[in-house]
C-alpha cells in the first residue's frame, strides 16, 4: 500500500527567514542565482544547460572569503544591467553593477562600491523602462499603457534600492558621464535630498539600547503617476552593553586597561533575541529633474499598524487602465504573513490585501497617499508560501500564490514515477483575493524529499507562463522550473470567455511587441502530448495578430517557426515520426530567412551595377548557398512529379530520369506537402527566391564583365561562374517558370497564407498550382538533371548522391557560418545563437576585412533567425 507522510512546522520554518536566495528571471530568459556557499552569481539561458558565471570585482577576487554570497540580484527591464549584493563577514557589504557586451554571456563589472554593516541593500526597483503594451482580449488590439513612476530623461541605467537604516538611494549613470553617480533620502521622515549635495537629514534616534533594521521591502509605482511608494518591514535588535554591571560578580585577571571591548555583539544582525515590529511603514517618494539636477522628495504616510508577526511577502499590485481608460490612483499592497505560534503545530499563513489610494474624495483629484486594509484570508488546508505579482498583457493583473499540502499520500517505491505532486499553485483577483477563473497547476516534488524540502523563493518568467523555484539546500543551489496558472478552457473570464484568439497566442504576441524572449512561452509547445496540429493553430492566432499590427515582418514570423519547432525536434528523441516532422519544418523556415537575409546583403553592397570588389568572397559563399538551395528545391520538385509515358520504352525509370532515354511514367512518387514546397506556393517566400535568383545571376554578368587584374580577382571569377554553369540550372529559364507561378500564388487568401506557414506545409488548395509547376518544372529545359543529380565530386569514389531527401544526410551546417554562409575559420572566438542553434564569426575574426564594419552593425545583437547571440564555451 502506498504511505502517507505529514509535514511539521520546522519544514516552513525557512519561509519565515531573512535573508532568502535570490532568483531573476530576465527578459531575455536567463536565469541568474546565487552561489550556496561563495559569493558568486551563476547564470545560464533558459533552453539551455550549461552554466557561465559573472566576473567578480577587485575585493572579492582579492579575498573571497571575506563575503558571503549575494542575497539580491535584480537585473534591467533592458538586460543590459545587473545589480547584486554581497553582504559580509562582520565586514562592509559590497554592492556590484555589471553591464552586458553583445553576448547574453559577456558581462564585464562596470562599478562597485562598499555599504555598512547594518546597511544593506534589501529592496530594488528599475525606473525607466518602456510603456507596457496591453492586449484587448476580444479584438486583439495592441495599445500602449501610461508609463510608470518618474521620468528619468538624463540617466540610463536608474536603479532605486532600499538599505536597512531606512534609506531610499538613486543610482545611475548620466548621458555621456561614465562614472556612478548616487544619492539617498530618508524614508522614515519628510525630506529633500539635491543631486550632487549632502544630505543634512537626520533619521529619527531608535529607543536606548536598541536599534531598528529594515528587514523586508518593496517598491512599488503605477500607470499615469510619478509616485514611488516604499513599505517596510523592520526588526528591532537588542544592543548588548559594553560597560559590566557592577553588581555581577568580577574578577581581575590582571589584563591590560588598553584593551578595547568587544564589539562583535554591536553589530544587530549576529543577536538572536530580535522583536519583529509590529507596523509596516510606508512612504513616498518623488523624483524630479529641474533641467539641471535631480531632487527626491520623501515624505512618511501613516504606517500599517497591528500587522501580524513573521511577514513573509511584500508585493505592490497596480491593475492596468484597460480600453483607453483613465489611469486609477490605486496601488495594492499584498502581505504574507505565517503564524508559528508556540511552536507546537504548523504555522497559520494568511493574505492580506491593502489599498493605497491618492485621490482626494472631496475633489476626485491626486492629493495624499492613505491606506486602508480591504480583505484578509486565511489559508487552513495548505501552508501558504510564496506571493508573486501577475502581469498579464490581455487581463487584469492579480497575484499568484503558492499552496503546499501538509499531508498526502506517497507512491510505493517500485513506481517510475519521480515527482509528485504536493501542492499547487493558484491566482488569486485583487483586491478581493478570491481564486480567479484559471486552472491550478500542481507543485511537483522529488518522491523522495516528499514534505521535508520546501522551496523558500521562486520568481515568474516574463511571459508568466513559468516559474523558477530555489530549494533550501545548504551545499548547492537547487532549483526547478514548473508551470504556472493559465486561464481555464471551460470557466474563463467575461473578457476571454469572447476572444476568439487563445491566452498562449495574446502572450506571444505581447511578448514580441515588448521585445522580449518567446522562450518561456514556446516552451508550452514543446510538450510531446501537444499535437503538432495545436503547434500550428497557436501560430496561425499569433501571425494573425501580427499581419493585423505588425504587417510587413515575414522573417520575424519565421523566426517563432525555428525556435518553436526546433525546441521541440530536440525534446522528440523518443518519437523519431515527430521528430523529424520538426527539424524538417524548422530547417525550412531557417533557409526561407537566410533568403531573405542574402537578399538584403547584395543589396547593401550594390550600387547600382557595380559591387564592392573587397567583398566578392563574401558574396560568392552567398551565391554559392542560394544555388543550393535551388538545387535541393528543384530535386524534389523532379522526384515529386508525375512522369509522361513514352510509347514503346521500355527504359528504365533512371534511364529516363537524367535525359538519356524518353521518360516513362511514375505517378505520385512524393507527395506535395513537404515542407520545402512552401518556398514555391508562400508569396513572399517565392518572391525572395525570384529576388535571390536574379542577385546571383546579375553578379555572375558583372563578374563576366570584369577583366581580372590580379589572380586572386580572376580565380574569383571563375568560381563564380563554374558554380553557375555546372549547377544545372539555367537561372533565366527557371525565373520564367517562377514568375508564372508567383502570378498563381498571388490570389491565394490570407487567411490560407498564415495557415500553410503556421504548419510550414502547402494547404490543398495551393497543390493545384504547385502540381502543375512542379510537372513543369521536371520537363522543363532549363534544368539538366544531370549535372542536377550526380556532381563531378561526387563522380571520384563513384558515390552518387541521388538518395531521396527525408533520408537522414549529413547536417554539413555545423561548419558554416549561420550568417556569411562561408566556412567557419576557427581564427577567433565565435558566437552560438539560442534560437537556431547556428554559429557565426562575423565581425569576429581579426583578419577580416574592415569594411564589414556595415554587416557586423545589421547581426550584432541577433542572429538572422531573431535569436540572441552566446559566446561558444
Amino acid at each position: 500500500m502506498d504511505a502517507t507522510w505529514n509535514s511539521g512546522w520546522w519544514d516552513f520554518h525557512n519561509l519565515s527567514e531573512y535573508p532568502r536566495k535570490p532568483v531573476e528571471w530576465s527578459n531575455s530568459s536567463i536565469i541568474f542565482t546565487a552561489h550556496a556557499l561563495q559569493p558568486l552569481i551563476i547564470a545560464r539561458h533558459f533552453s539551455s544547460s550549461k552554466q557561465f558565471n559573472l566576473p567578480l570585482p577587485t575585493p572579492i577576487l582579492s579575498n573571497p572569503s571575506v563575503y558571503k554570497p549575494s542575497t539580491l540580484i535584480t537585473c534591467s527591464w533592458d538586460d543590459r544591467w545587473l545589480f547584486a549584493f554581497f553582504p559580509g563577514r562582520g565586514e562592509d557589504g559590497l554592492c556590484c553593477l555589471w553591464n552586458r557586451g553583445v553576448e547574453l554571456d559577456n558581462w564585464a563589472v562596470k562599478e562597485w562600491w562598499l555599504l555598512a554593516q547594518s546597511a544593506g541593500v534589501v529592496a530594488t526597483h528599475w525606473l525607466g523602462s518602456p510603456r507596457e503594451w496591453a492586449i484587448e482580449p476580444t479584438t486583439g488590439i495592441p495599445t500602449r499603457l501610461p508609463p510608470r513612476g518618474p521620468s528619468t530623461p538624463i540617466s540610463n541605467p536608474t536603479l532605486l534600492f532600499v538599505t536597512q537604516d531606512h534609506r531610499l538611494f538613486v543610482c545611475y549613470l548620466r548621458y555621456y558621464k561614465p562614472t556612478l553617480h548616487m544619492f539617498s533620502c530618508s524614508l522614515l521622515q519628510s525630506s529633500v535630498t539635491v543631486e550632487q549635495q549632502q544630505d543634512n537629514s537626520q533619521d529619527p534616534l531608535d529607543e536606548v539600547d536598541t536599534v531598528r533594521i529594515c528587514i523586508n521591502a518593496a517598491i512599488g509605482t503605477t500607470y499615469g503617476d510619478p509616485s514611488i511608494l516604499v513599505a517596510m518591514r523592520s526588526q528591532v535588535f537588542p544592543i548588548a552593553s559594553s560597560t559590566p554591571n557592577p553588581d555581577q560578580f568580577s574578577l581581575d585577571l590582571s589584563l591590560s586597561l588598553d584593551m578595547e571591548p568587544d564589539q562583535t555583539e554591536i553589530y544587530p544582525t549576529a543577536r538572536k533575541d530580535f522583536v519583529e515590529d509590529s507596523k509596516i511603514e510606508i512612504a513616498e517618494v518623488q523624483l524630479q529633474y529641474d533641467g539641471t539636477r535631480m531632487m527626491l522628495t520623501s515624505k512618511a504616510l501613516p504606517a500599517i499598524e497591528n500587522a501580524p508577526n513573521r511577514l513573509r511577502d511584500l508585493c505592490f499590485v497596480c491593475k492596468p487602465p484597460f480600453n483607453g481608460d483613465s489611469p486609477s490612483s490605486i496601488m495594492h499592497l499584498v502581505t504574507n504573513f505565517l503564524d508559528f505560534k508556540d511552536y507546537t503545530s504548523l504555522p497559520l499563513s494568511s493574505l492580506t490585501c491593502y489599498s493605497l489610494t491618492n485621490t482626494d474624495p472631496t475633489s476626485g483629484e491626486k492629493g495624499t497617499w492613505t491606506v486602508q486594509a480591504d480583505v484578509t484570508r486565511n489559508f487552513e488546508n495548505g501552508m501558504l508560501s510564496q506571493v508573486s505579482a501577475s502581469r498579464l498583457a490581455y487581463t487584469d493583473h492579480g497575484v499568484y500564490v503558492s499552496i503546499y499540502d501538509t499531508s498526502g499520500t506517497q507512491p510505493r517505491q517500485r513506481t517510475k514515477q519521480t515527482e509528485i505532486p504536493v501542492g499547487h499553485f493558484k491566482a488569486l483577483k485583487i483586491p478581493e483575493l478570491t481564486d480567479d477563473a484559471w486552472d491550478t497547476s500542481p507543485i511537483l516534488s522529488p518522491v523522495h524529499t516528499i514534505g521535508r524540502e520546501v522551496p523558500i523563493n521562486f520568481v515568474v518568467s516574463p511571459g508568466q507562463n513559468l516559474l523558477c523555484m530555489i530549494f533550501p539546500s545548504p551545499w548547492t543551489t537547487q532549483m526547478t522550473i514548473q508551470k504556472l496558472p493559465e486561464p481555464s478552457t471551460t470557466n474563463l473570464t467575461s473578457g476571454l470567455s469572447k476572444s476568439p484568439f487563445p491566452p498562449l497566442a495574446l502572450s506571444i504576441f505581447a511578448a514580441i511587441l515588448s521585445n522580449h524572449s518567446t522562450d518561456d512561452l514556446t516552451h508550452a509547445l514543446l510538450q510531446l502530448s501537444t499535437p503538432l496540429g495545436e503547434v500550428a493553430k497557436v501560430l496561425y492566432h499569433v501571425y494573425t495578430l501580427l499581419d493585423r499590427h505588425v504587417p510587413g515582418d515575414f522573417t520575424l514570423q519565421l523566426g517563432i517557426i525555428v525556435e518553436s519547432y526546433r525546441s521541440r525536434a530536440l525534446r522528440a528523441s523518443s518519437n523519431a515520426h515527430d521528430r523529424e516532422s520538426a527539424d524538417v519544418i524548422w530547417r525550412t523556415a531557417h533557409d526561407m530567412i537566410s533568403v531573405a537575409t542574402c537578399n538584403a546583403v547584395f543589396s547593401d553592397c550594390t550600387d547600382g551595377e557595380e559591387y564592392q570588389t573587397d567583398l566578392v568572397w563574401q558574396m560568392i559563399d552567398l551565391s554559392s548557398w542560394i544555388l543550393s538551395l535551388v538545387e535541393i528545391l528543384l530535386k524534389e520538385c523532379i522526384l515529386s512529379s508525375n512522369f509522361v509515358e513514352s510509347s514503346g520504352s521500355t527504359e528504365s525509370s533512371g534511364e529516363a530520369l537524367f535525359g538519356t532515354s524518353p521518360p516513362i511514367k511514375i505517378t505520385n512518387l512524393r507527395s506535395l506537402d513537404h515542407p520545402i514546397f512552401l518556398h514555391l506556393v508562400h508569396p513572399k517566400a517565392l518572391r525572395n527566391l525570384r529576388i535571390a535568383l536574379g542577385h546571383v545571376n546579375q553578379f555572375r554578368k558583372y563578374l563576366t564583365r570584369l577583366t581580372p587584374s590580379t589572380e586572386n580577382s580572376q580565380l574569383s571569377k571563375e568560381v563564380l561562374i563554374d558554380l553557375v554553369e555546372y549547377s544545372g540550372v539555367d537561372i533565366q529559364g527557371l525565373d520564367e517558370i517562377f514568375e508564372k507561378l508567383e502570378k498563381s500564388v498571388e490570389g491565394f487568401d490570407d487567411d490560407e497564407i498564415r495557415q500553410a506557414m503556421a504548419s510550414c506545409r502547402p494547404s490543398l488548395s495551393m497543390q493545384i498550382p504547385l502540381r502543375e509547376t512542379v510537372n513543369l518544372i521536371s520537363q522543363s529545359p532549363a534544368l539538366n538533371k544531370a549535372r542536377l543529380f550526380v556532381k563531378s565530386f561526387e563522380m571520384v569514389d563513384g558515390q552518387g548522391q541521388t538518395e531521396p531527401l527525408d533520408r537522414p544526410q549529413k547536417d554539413d551546417s555545423k561548419d558554416k557560418d549561420v550568417v556569411s554562409k562561408g566556412l567557419l575559420l576557427h581564427r577567433a572566438q565565435g558566437m552560438n545563437c539560442v534560437r537556431c542553434g547556428g554559429r557565426s564569426e562575423y565581425g569576429k575574426d581579426p583578419m577580416a576585412s574592415r569594411t564589414m564594419s556595415n554587416w557586423e552593425k545589421s547581426w550584432a545583437r541577433r542572429c538572422l533567425c531573431g535569436g540572441l547571440w552566446t559566446r561558444i564555451l
